[in-house]
């Protein structure tokens, strides 16, 4: 049987529900679907399906990106904060953002350096693009008219592509130095942080085929090879990624 209803099905729907893509696992997407798991909310996935227009998302949502999660009859929710504030409200345990304020403005810190504009998932996405449409290392697995697509939709902006590889570079630098100190990114239980890590996380070295079954070209375009990079990727930071899907996200997880 299949995860996913339609998204006809899924505007009809009441309660939670968040439209993704099929097989492609949108880091953004599935950073939701690991919130929602930890806090034990039941969820309607859904999918566009072949007999729905290829603007099935945006004639509901205004736009085509994913995820979109929807709560009864409230307005939807795209951004990666917006959807977490909504998960903590509607399951205040296991807390995922701190009481303490400090601990909150650390939190939101993070989840903006790895998930927001010009942060890690973003300039992955920009390195992605940069080789694609030939303007970086040769291979690029992603198609060129794909490419082209995408460098529209989110914005191709030379200056942003230039800083890419040196804010990936930071951002891993500072989440290894966070966990040289301590057990979790904020203090000594889990949060958001840890799960938006360990999820994108997938865009630079994805977890083995055991825990995250992709597609041998997906698996390909996701897989990165910068020697840079992949140095600052340290052991840490993957035994962390690990841990956080071992002890607390679905496995394997699901695609």
């Amino acid at each position: 049987m299949s995860r996913y209803i339609s998204i006809a099905e899924a505007r009809r729907a009441e309660g939670l529900r968040m439209a993704c893509l099929r097989r492609l696992p949108s880091p953004w997407t599935e950073a939701a679907r690991g919130i929602f798991h930890v806090k034990g909310l039941p969820c309607q996935y859904a999918a566009r399906r072949e007999d729905e227009p290829e603007s099935a998302i945006a004639d509901w949502a205004g736009d085509s990106s994913v995820p979109v999660v929807a709560w009864q009859g409230e307005k939807l929710r795209t951004g990666w904060a917006e959807i977490l504030i909504l998960a903590e409200r509607l399951a205040a345990e296991p807390r995922l953002i701190p009481q303490d304020a400090e601990d909150r403005v650390t939190l939101f810190g993070l989840g903006h350096e790895i998930c927001g504009e010009m942060g890690l998932g973003w300039c992955q996405r920009l390195l992605l693009l940069q080789a694609a449409l030939g303007h970086g290392p040769e291979g690029a697995l992603l198609p060129a008219a794909r490419a082209a697509q995408l460098a529209g939709k989110y914005g191709f902006i030379p200056t942003h592509v230039r800083q890419a590889k040196g804010r990936v570079l930071d951002v891993l630098a500072m989440l290894d130095g966070r966990l040289r100190v301590q057990s979790f990114l904020v203090g000594e239980q889990l949060t958001a942080a840890d799960i938006y890590w360990a999820v994108f996380a997938n865009t630079i070295r994805p977890l083995p085929a055991d825990m995250l079954p992709l597609a041998a070209s997906v698996r390909a375009m996701f897989s990165q090879s910068d020697p840079d990079i992949l140095e600052a990727f340290s052991k840490r930071l993957q035994d962390h990624q690990q841990r956080v899907y071992r002890d607390y996200l679905e496995l394997p997880a699901p695609i």
